[in-house]
């Protein structure tokens, strides 16, 4: 499947309350020997960034343990060695790592997208559309930094979508 064809189904599986307010893009940057970078933009502002490069430079391999694949893995981050506020660690998740997510959430649901193992998926599964709020509340307390993050920024557009649609009392009147 094309970058632009997936593109298309992760955005549209987003909530109503989150749609059009983040997008997710990936290049390739060809006269490097084709090392991506991948990132996630929320209201104009990129938010997360996957590299390539920084996956290789700071673990010695592009893909997360987490990350089905065969080839060469880095292990997870222990929680005891992120840097306070940031999203993710430096290289901790690859441009690699972020397609093939995106790619395996197209194939199981929103509830088992947030009950797998891997953040990313985890953070898929926080913005699909049936995805519940109640259960994006329960992901604001995730251990890994982005899950939660997302799990906020969910709750929180979820909440401001229901202040701005009129009541059904209002509708009538």
């Amino acid at each position: 499947m094309k970058w632009s064809q997936l593109k298309k189904r992760i955005e549209e599986n987003f909530a109503e309350s989150v749609s059009g307010r983040i997008e997710v893009f990936t290049t390739a940057y060809r006269r490097q020997d084709e090392i991506a970078r991948s990132w996630v933009v929320i209201d104009g502002k990129q938010k997360v960034s996957l590299t390539d490069v920084h996956a290789i430079w700071e673990h010695g391999a592009y893909f997360h343990e987490l990350t089905p694949t065969d080839c060469l893995t880095h292990p997870e981050i222990d929680d005891a060695k992120r840097t306070e506020n940031n999203l993710h660690e430096v290289g901790e998740f690859s441009s690699y790592d972020f397609k093939t997510m995106c790619f395996e959430s197209l194939s199981i649901s929103a509830y088992d997208c947030i009950k797998a193992k891997h953040p990313l998926l985890r953070v898929i599964g926080v913005l699909h559309r049936k995805l519940g709020v109640a259960k994006a509340k329960e992901l604001q307390n995730d251990p890994h930094p982005m899950v939660a993050y997302f799990a906020k920024f969910r709750v929180q557009s979820e909440l401001a979508n229901k202040q701005r649609q009129p009541t059904r009392t209002a509708q009538l009147l």
